[in-house]
């Protein structure tokens, strides 16, 4: 019988963990996921049921219900308050922007003046050569896609009732973990594997939700800082493009500073120096949160470099599509845990053999 080294076992666990997670994203994670959203959801109300059953006295199934009310009015509140301001600034937005294309197309015709002084041809030829390949954009927009928007408005319909429809299965779910969490439990630490999966889960557990809730920390507070100093120069979307900004700077190696940085070199070219102080101030303030609170956050729980942090993304964006932002560091995630788990117990093992 063949007898594999500890870099042969951990190179084949390496790539059965990769499998395995791409497998699991693609196939058995969208048929779970409003059961995983259910599971933390619980997880999160969890010390609120406690409190109001062993605290309070209440009956397990009026806490539960209680704190799932409480949770989903907070979210209703929160996203009906913040829609509000973000539609009212939307309207202000198209409002203005007659206004904005009319300041687009004098900066465009500048522009295409300066090419043909640069290139000596007659004052113009740039301008219509832009012209024509606008006019060729419009017609494939009228012609190709506002059809096809058309006819996908009824499938948009039944998808908007098939959401609803899984987002009361995903509180159903959330409630009757919270009402039968201690059988839950029971049953599921009586099993064979308890001790492995529970081993593998719990470092996942840590670095996974260590992760996610420092990248959703950090773009709420980046978001706000941003929001906070677009309002002192008085931009009329302020949350927008705070939110814009808060998630572009989620991604690695771009960040914030791919659109403050040239927002500011505009404003001062606008000869708006104040815009300009403001706008670079945002960043600074944004590069310290970064550097200082985002260690202080993750810790060394994670372990993952920027560059491949953001290649994690990248792949994720390929197979997953627009989520696969988030599955691609989930992703990795998983795999470096496992993979050093393995590790750990081959070393372990190796040792004992001693």
């Amino acid at each position: 019988m063949i007898r594999l080294n500890n870099k042969t076992k951990l190179i084949i666990a390496m790539v059965l963990t990769i499998i395995g997670v791409y497998f699991g994203f693609q196939y058995i994670l969208p048929l779970f996921a409003p059961f995983v959203i259910a599971y933390f959801i619980a997880w999160i109300l969890l010390p609120v049921v406690k409190f109001l059953t062993e605290k309070l006295k209440f009956p397990r199934v009026v806490s539960a219900i209680l704190s799932l009310g409480v949770l989903g009015s907070l979210v209703v509140w929160a996203l009906c308050y913040l829609g509000n301001i973000f539609i009212k600034q939307l309207i202000i937005l198209l409002q203005n922007m007659p206004i904005y294309l009319s300041i687009l197309s004098g900066k465009i015709d500048s522009l295409c003046n300066s090419f043909d002084n640069f290139f000596g041809t007659k004052l113009g030829t740039v301008r219509g050569m832009f012209d024509d390949h606008f006019e060729t954009m419009i017609v494939v927009v009228r012609n190709d896609i506002m059809p096809s928007i058309t006819t996908k408005s009824l499938n948009i319909v039944i998808s908007i009732i098939g959401m609803i429809g899984i987002i009361l299965i995903t509180l159903v779910s959330a409630l009757l973990l919270m009402k039968d969490e201690a059988a839950y439990k029971k049953s599921f630490r009586s099993s064979v594997l308890y001790q492995d999966i529970h081993l593998i889960t719990g470092k996942l557990s840590e670095t996974g939700v260590a992760y996610l809730r420092t990248q959703v920390i950090l773009m709420a507070i980046i978001s706000v800082i941003c929001m906070a100093g677009l309002l002192i120069i008085k931009n009329k979307y302020a949350m927008l493009i705070g939110i814009g900004i808060g998630l572009f700077d989620a991604f690695p190696m771009l960040g914030s500073g791919a659109i403050l940085i040239p927002w500011s070199i505009i404003s001062l070219f606008n000869q708006d120096v104040f815009s300009a102080a403001i706008l670079m101030t945002i960043y600074f303030i944004i590069m310290f949160v970064r550097q200082f609170v985002e260690p202080k956050l993750l810790g060394n729980r994670i372990g993952i470099k920027p560059v491949f942090t953001l290649m994690s993304m990248y792949v994720g964006f390929k197979l997953f599509g627009l989520f696969g932002f988030i599955l691609g560091p989930l992703g990795l995630v998983i795999i470096i845990t496992i993979v050093k788990e393995t590790e750990i117990r081959l070393a372990y093992r190796e040792e004992t053999n001693y």
